[in-house]
């Protein structure tokens, strides 16, 4: 199973002399590693020049090993017996500067002198005299340890290392950096998040509207009233050959009526197609043969057939939810890690919230055309902006489309009673339960990474006043149950 486990870079610095320490100390890091990983949450990772650096160029040496490694650093373990390294451009020493780097930055340093016997080859009578002397000037600075050998040097690491990182001070800030950091927050009407929420009209998430259609159809009718069909000429005549093309009854009729409800004249001969001619296709549909005037006003007519249409199905979707007020929810997570496994409950007054079973209901042909021609999800949800994501993003497993009903896949009329409810309970899925005059509303986030804030499925509608909004947020890895309240303002 996934778990949260916060990394720590340990530099390994030492002049060339130390070989036999560098080996002990991954040794020690691992054993802690295998012991304290899982109850504390923590992995250290050693790095050390010889095995962690890479060739660069642009700068100096200890430069680019600053930048490379120690800088990057969380703690560092540092070395000496014979020798004191070679000098760099502020320092005695390579070391001395890493070490320095560390200091500065308050970061962790554990020191280490060797008293093992040095082999006379070995000695460096001026190396060693540096060491004595850093090892005197440091004695102000901190706390270092002696070692006569190497047993004694990893005993001695490994309860340093132990003891740094278990104390109760570390264990606190490991924990706190292993929780998720949950929080309700309101998206205002421009999109943006707020500690508050707010309510404001219902706007469908669409392009689509009453008036935009009305826009379309008005120049629909303008651009076929200007179409002029010439009469029969010769260069026509063998198009006769071919079933002329006659428009519906009840197309006539709709867009007739249209016209008169939006006291459009239509002039006389608007439906007039000269000597268009049609062929049946094999394959269904037709192939219309005439005069570019004669093939362009008739799918001009097509078009505005079809767009009046859809305006009729469109039109009581907006009536519908014209005049709803609505608030939009996200979930915040400001901690240092993922969360899984989230409920959060709002608590309502029953009064305000409309719940899915009150909402506008649809006859069959415009559930239809909302299952088909709609997207109900980007209707009435929350898409992803530059400061939250949308829901399904949250998901372990995305919902899966609903199936068609039988009776469109056998190719008759079906009803789309229970394809367009699963959709909306889909879209809506909350959960609600009564209590007394209050309701709880529960929704569930499969994941939630740090540093994120996953917006709603939904927008939830609201039909009366409402001042705040008490919230409750359980999650699996955060043992903490997260209460607050979200202001509300109109």
């Amino acid at each position: 199973m996934a778990q949260n486990v916060m990394l720590y870079q340990l530099f390994i610095s030492c002049p060339s002399d130390i070989k036999d320490e560098i080996t002990l100390i991954d040794n020690a890091v691992e054993e802690f590693n295998e012991y304290y990983a899982r109850p504390l949450g923590i992995s250290i990772k050693t790095c050390h020049w010889r095995k962690s650096s890479y060739p660069q160029s642009g700068g100096k040496p200890q430069k680019l090993l600053n930048e490379q490694l120690v800088d990057n650093c969380d703690a560092a373990v540092a070395i000496f017996w014979t020798r004191f390294g070679s000098p760099t451009e502020e320092y005695a020493s390579g070391t001395e500067e890493e070490i320095e780097r560390m200091l500065q930055s308050g970061k962790q340093v554990f020191m280490y002198f060797s008293d093992k016997a040095i082999p006379p080859s070995q000695m460096d009578e001026d190396g060693y005299k540096q060491v004595l002397a850093f090892r005197e000037k440091y004695k102000d600075r901190g706390i270092y340890y002696t070692y006569s050998s190497d047993d004694e040097f990893k005993k001695l690491f490994f309860a340093h290392l132990s003891k740094h990182f278990s104390t109760l001070k570390r264990i606190e800030e490991v924990y706190s950096d292993r929780l998720s950091n949950l929080k309700l927050l309101g998206i205002d009407k421009a999109g943006k998040l707020s500690d508050e929420a707010s309510v404001y009209p219902f706007v469908l998430n669409t392009n689509l509207s009453k008036s935009r259609f009305v826009d379309t159809i008005r120049s629909l009718y303008n651009e076929i009233a200007q179409i002029d069909i010439r009469k029969l000429t010769t260069a026509n005549k063998t198009l006769m050959m071919h079933q002329p093309v006659v428009l519906e009854e009840h197309q006539i009729s709709l867009i007739s009526c249209f016209a008169e409800a939006l006291e459009v004249d239509l002039p006389e001969g608007f439906f007039d197609l000269g000597n268009l001619c049609q062929d049946l296709l094999c394959f269904g549909g037709i192939k219309v043969e005439g005069t570019p005037e004669e093939e362009q006003k008739y799918w001009k007519i097509e078009e505005l057939y079809k767009t009046i249409t859809e305006a009729m199905l469109w039109a009581p979707v907006e009536a519908a939810y014209s005049g709803k007020n609505c608030i939009k929810l996200a979930l915040q997570n400001c901690g240092k890690a993922i969360d899984e496994d989230v409920e959060i409950a709002i608590e309502l007054p029953q009064s305000a919230l409309l719940i899915l079973n009150e909402f506008p209901s649809f006859k069959n042909e415009e559930k239809r055309y909302l299952v088909r021609e709609c997207d109900i999800r980007v209707l009435f949800g929350i898409e992803s902006t530059a400061e939250y994501i949308e829901y399904s993003e949250s998901e372990n497993n995305r919902r899966p489309a609903p199936i068609p009903s039988t009776g469109e896949m056998l190719g008759c009329e079906p009803n789309y009673r229970e394809e367009y409810s699963a959709i909306m309970n889909s879209v809506f899925c909350y959960s609600v339960y009564p209590s007394g005059d209050k309701c709880i509303v529960k929704l569930k986030v499969d994941y939630i990474k740090h540093n994120t804030v996953v917006a709603f499925p939904s927008v939830l509608f609201i039909k009366d006043e409402l001042s705040e909004i008490p919230y409750r947020i359980t999650s699996k890895n955060n043992p903490d149950i997260v209460e607050g309240v979200l202001k509300v303002h109109s």
